[in-house]
């Protein structure tokens, strides 16, 4: 037997941990959100799939059979708008918004003359919760498949705000190259007026970019990220009421002076490391969070005097590790 499926649009997240389908099998499609293995937060993030439309008449109520057998169920009629089965979108028309932190995204359906554009789907950061999959727009009532677009003029503009922050990259210049010169500024203003400071980069010529400071104190060694905050980090909004306080963050750490080259070294490799890992991980990091930090369990602490640039009219945080 030969697979049914055949893919509309295929796409991988700026991050590189997630894939986007958008899917058909002649009788429906669907949005799928798929957690990449290598990347190592599959189990994680696993797979996340919305309805779209029907394009065969749907049943009067969803079909569990389809379901058990491997089939991507119909959405009942009565649940449709409209009831009739859509046609199938043409795959030149569609694009992939992915959200900012990259655990989300929105399908877009263009006009054939470019002068609109209608939000098909949705997969948020905050489906696979209670049950909740995604929004889908040809969706009337709230189902185990799908619900409703919202009229959400938060949603809508959070999409807008996002095709607005990727496209940036395709500008002449970056985001990264605003952010990196002021936070260097800063830094260096509060540790070492008129010392040269060690840069480097860590981001392995890959998106997003990142850097790494060093200053060479008389009584120690500061080491702090540069850029980390440029991407908001993932599912703060699932735990903090406020969660623009909290997802832009650099990382910083202080280093006895006397440490060996080699320590010094592999605590730079971690706090590297960690500069990354809210975005592998789907997690975040803020204060009061632990981490293993050279050996041991060590507090995340808030430094509320730095005073960062902010940043997409987020604040910006230091977070001390230890």
């Amino acid at each position: 037997m030969t697979d049914p499926n055949e893919t509309l649009l295929f796409e991988t997240s700026p991050y590189g941990n997630l894939d986007a389908i958008v899917e058909h099998d002649q009788r429906v499609v669907y949005f799928y959100l798929n957690g990449q293995s290598e990347s190592g937060a599959e189990d994680r993030f696993g797979v996340r799939a919305c309805w779209v439309r029907n394009l065969v008449r749907g049943p009067l109520a969803i079909n569990r059979d389809d379901m058990t057998q491997g089939k991507p169920p119909l959405l009942p009629r009565t649940d449709c708008l409209p009831s009739e089965p859509g046609v199938l979108p043409n795959p030149d028309q569609l694009q992939i918004v992915w959200f900012e932190e990259g655990n989300g995204a929105a399908l877009i359906e263009h006009a054939t003359d470019g002068a609109s554009s209608r939000t098909l789907a949705v997969i948020p950061p905050w489906s696979g919760v209670d049950g909740f999959h995604g929004y889908a727009a040809d969706c009337a009532h709230e189902t185990s498949l799908c619900w409703p677009m919202p009229d959400n003029e938060r949603l809508d503009l959070r999409i807008q705000r996002s095709l607005e922050f990727w496209n940036s990259f395709s500008q002449q210049g970056t985001p990264f190259q605003d952010l990196q010169p002021q936070q260097l500024e800063i830094y260096q203003q509060k540790f070492a007026p008129g010392a040269e400071p060690r840069y480097f980069a860590i981001d392995g010529g890959k998106f997003p970019q990142r850097g790494l400071v060093r200053f060479d104190l008389e009584s120690e060694i500061v080491v702090l990220t540069v850029g980390m905050s440029m991407c908001p980090q993932p599912a703060t909004e699932l735990f903090v009421d406020s969660p623009s306080d909290f997802r832009r963050v650099e990382l910083g750490a202080r280093l006895p002076k006397d440490l060996s080259e080699e320590a010094i070294d592999d605590a730079m490799k971690s706090i590297s490391s960690y500069a990354g890992y809210p975005w592998k991980s789907w997690t975040w990091f803020g204060p009061g969070h632990t981490l293993q930090w050279r050996g041991a369990n060590a507090t995340l602490v808030r430094d509320e005097e730095l005073q960062l640039p902010s940043f997409r009219d987020d604040p910006v945080h230091l977070l001390w590790i230890g």
